[in-house]
């Protein structure tokens, strides 16, 4: 077989397996279609009461810290023996690796809608539910036992937070103050942070309310949430202006694991 014989065999065989043609993104499952594909099945789930399909959506770190009893109870004490007859959903923002989704619900017997609130994570094993309001309370709260873990990855948000491109996303012409003044509400993950040797000093709201000395700064910060799931963790910042009493602005600063320690992966809803 010549030369040429064997380079047309070659480009015969290449264009049967569609070797050289790359896949089209356009071809590929955009993520806000999985994510609708999903609470889809969430909403159907809701209507026929299949609470353990809804219980396999949620994330390996929620379902680690709370059985399927305890989730089928709170679901069911949501009910409270209602029927769904007509339920819809709607995906309401998809922001950075965050999927925010409102689902309805008409009862039996009611005009009234009723209203599910979905948060939803886009982990590299797909999207998760991540938490589901009104069927939970502050007693679902999870991802939050490792207390150095914690520590460690609102480190990294508030290091995000406090660079040039974080502040810029609150406020045009915000910048880092010399101390960083954080309030303590005693929640997971406040600790000693490293912050680049920038010094920085925590403050309960009682002691600002005494109106005692504080480093001047345009804002204080606090931290809101802080939760680990597996591979990746939320870091939820509130930032209260010194200026604008009573304004507060509030952003998702999700990471991603690196080993022991957190590395930024991208923001999520900012408010």
């Amino acid at each position: 077989m010549t030369v040429v014989s064997i380079r047309r065999l070659l480009l015969a065989l290449v264009a049967l397996t569609g070797a050289v043609r790359p896949v089209s993104p356009v071809s590929r499952p955009r993520s806000n279609y999985e994510l609708n594909r999903l609470t889809e099945r969430l909403t159907s789930a809701l209507l026929s009461h299949r609470s353990r399909d809804i219980y396999r959506m949620l994330t390996p770190a929620f379902t680690a810290e709370h059985s399927f009893a305890r989730f089928d109870s709170a679901l069911a004490r949501w009910l409270a023996g209602r029927r769904i007859v007509r339920a819809s959903h709607k995906i309401v923002e998809i922001s950075g690796p965050a999927g925010y989704v409102s689902t309805w619900a008409v009862f039996e017997g009611e005009q009234d809608y009723e209203y599910i609130y979905q948060n939803w994570l886009n982990t590299p094993q797909g999207w998760q539910l991540a938490w589901l309001s009104q069927v939970f309370d502050t007693s679902f709260a999870y991802g939050q036992t490792d207390s150095l873990g914690l520590v460690r990855a609102a480190d990294v948000g508030l290091r995000y937070v406090l660079s040039q491109p974080g502040l810029e996303r609150f406020q045009a012409g915000l910048k880092r103050p010399d101390t960083v003044v954080i309030i303590r509400r005693g929640r997971p993950g406040e600790g000693r942070f490293g912050l680049d040797s920038l010094p920085f000093i925590w403050v309960s709201m009682e002691y600002l309310s005494e109106r005692r000395h504080v480093p001047a700064s345009q804002f204080f910060l606090s931290l809101a949430l802080v939760r680990l799931m597996g591979d990746m963790a939320v870091v939820v910042v509130d930032l209260a202006l010194t200026g604008a009493p009573g304004r507060r602005r509030g952003v998702e600063v999700y990471l991603e694991r690196q080993g022991k320690s957190w590395r930024f992966h991208d923001v999520g809803k900012i408010w």
